[in-house]
């Protein structure tokens, strides 16, 4: 496996992060297609600028030694405060025409159901958004970005919820989440999974 390093994304990671999600999703995921297609690029990257410069989330890349400006695999972790309502970034900047609005607003619908159902009355953290360029996916990059963002919630003493699809369920039980519930999201049937992780 080639020599790879993760740290905190800053602005010369943009580019390459605006075409992550379609590098780690399109491949495989049609509903990713359908919902985020690749010609949504320069929305990803305005909405990790915003998340860059927040000091309430922390935006971990991988990246090659060889080229450290192309991100090969993204988590984003963003902190809300005990009484904090919504779904952060995901309702404050708001997407383009070509996403399947139907589709989107169901997903944060039951995400910020779920979220503050389970979470609400104490700080925590949630894991926004998480992927690996799937030409790399099965190098345990995913378990490098994984293994820094539960060490940052230790550190912090944090619990950590995170919203994923029923196929990463037990990659996420690997590292100690517990699924709380699942939810078929329409209108597609998608299954979610809603999983916390508590502090250690």
């Amino acid at each position: 496996m080639q020599d790879t390093v993760v740290g905190l994304a800053e602005a010369t990671h943009l580019p390459s992060i605006g075409t992550l999600h379609a590098r780690a999703y399109h491949p495989t995921r049609e509903w990713h297609r359908r919902i985020f297609p690749a010609s949504i690029a320069p929305w990803w990257e305005k909405k990790y600028a915003l998340d860059i410069a927040d000091p309430n989330c922390y935006v971990l890349k991988i990246s090659s030694t060889d080229s450290r400006t192309t991100v090969l695999g993204l988590l984003s972790l963003r902190k809300y405060e005990a009484d904090q309502k919504g779904a952060g970034r995901w309702t404050s900047c708001l997407p383009p025409p070509e996403v399947d609005r139907q589709a989107y607003d169901a997903m944060l619908s039951s995400m910020i159901e779920c979220r503050e159902r389970f979470m609400l009355g104490r700080v925590h953290l949630c894991i926004d958004h998480f992927g690996v360029d799937h030409g790399y996916q099965g190098r345990g990059m995913g378990k490098m970005l994984m293994g820094r963002a539960c060490e940052i919630a230790d550190a912090e003493r944090l619990d950590v919820f995170v919203q994923a699809n029923e196929f990463a369920e037990s990659f996420y039980g690997n590292f100690g989440f517990e699924t709380q519930e699942k939810v078929v999201i329409p209108p597609d049937g998608v299954t979610q999974c809603f999983l916390i992780r508590r502090a250690r």
